[in-house]
């Protein structure tokens, strides 16, 4: 017997262009004498915001990540960090002690060293906070023995000193010159003891592109990049891994704060410090980095992506 297939389309209820508004929201008339509910053009233009304001929501920063179960990725490791007085290094000290490390600091203002070592001391852990100028390698050579006579034998160094400015000797001696001399005789230990280890390189998006506001600093980042490439070949063998990090705008109000920066893509704001610093226990973790050298992760919102054409799509360019 042949069967007759039945429709699952039901019948359409009457459109609401048809339906008039009283049999649609009983009462609804009243409300609107009363001024309880706007008027019908009222009505349509807060519908037709509310539209629009789903079709494009103003999305507030997502909230902080959830702590990852292993959180003590830099167990038993030693760890320098140059320029931590505040700012970037400050946070990459204090996320390198919450991971278990032991970590030595320096920085070249007397003062920030000192909020500094009872900032870190607060945290527990193991740290360590020595003033010394970069640019001076007696200073440096300094630290290097003092550590030694400490029985810290170092594994990770991270060279997040620089300056931004334009005055080209003092750029490139505070953020090339110095930071390679540090790793050269941090790498030659290493090498001495048969050790693995790491090495990472504070750069920014500007090694890719001029940087107008001070013209010395993008030349000098370009170089940083650089470095990381020619110590990343020069101690593969080694089993020392090299690796940089190149944040976009990292500003913050005299709060702490990210400020507002609408040609970062993502979020359109600047950079909360802690992500670069994160992206510093990425690279230093034998768990996520083990084959990794010789690369330069980028933090930065999409900033380096950004051009005239995005801007004057996006509205922020006419």
């Amino acid at each position: 017997m042949r069967r007759t297939r039945t429709s699952s389309l039901r019948e359409a209820p009457p459109s609401e262009e048809s339906t008039p508004l009283a049999s649609r929201s009983p009462g609804i008339d009243s409300l609107i004498g009363r001024g309880i509910l706007p008027g019908t053009m009222g009505l349509k233009k807060r519908l037709g915001a509310a539209v629009r304001a789903f079709q494009n929501p103003a999305l507030p920063p997502p909230a902080e990540p959830t702590r990852i179960v292993v959180d003590k990725l830099l167990e038993g490791r030693h760890a320098l960090v140059t320029g931590a007085g505040r700012n970037i290094g400050r946070s990459i000290a204090r996320e390198l002690l919450a991971h278990g490390a032991t970590v030595a600091c320096t920085d070249v203002d007397p003062a920030a060293c000192e909020a500094l070592s009872a900032e870190l001391a607060a945290l527990g852990g193991r740290s360590r906070v020595l003033r010394s100028d970069i640019t001076r390698t007696e200073d440096t050579d300094a630290v290097l023995r003092t550590l030694r006579d400490d029985g810290i034998q170092l594994d990770l160094l991270v060279n997040n000193v620089g300056i931004v400015g334009d005055d080209f000797l003092a750029g490139f001696a505070t953020n090339v010159a110095g930071p390679a001399h540090l790793t050269s005789a941090v790498a030659r230990e290493l090498v001495d003891r048969g050790a693995p280890g790491s090495i990472v390189f504070l750069s920014s998006i500007h090694q890719d592109t001029v940087f107008t506001r001070k013209r010395a600093y993008a030349s000098t980042k370009a170089a940083v990049g650089m470095l990381v490439k020619q110590f990343a070949v020069e101690l593969a063998r080694h089993h020392i891994r090299v690796n940089g990090i190149a944040p976009g705008d990292v500003r913050t109000d005299e709060h702490g704060a990210v400020v507002p920066y609408a040609y970062t893509p993502l979020e359109g704001t600047s950079i909360p410090h802690q992500y670069i610093a994160r992206a510093v226990v990425y690279l230093a973790s034998e768990y996520f980095s083990r084959h990794t050298t010789g690369s330069m992760i980028k933090v930065d919102g999409g900033l380096s992506l950004f051009n005239y054409q995005c801007a004057f799509d996006a509205g922020l360019f006419l």
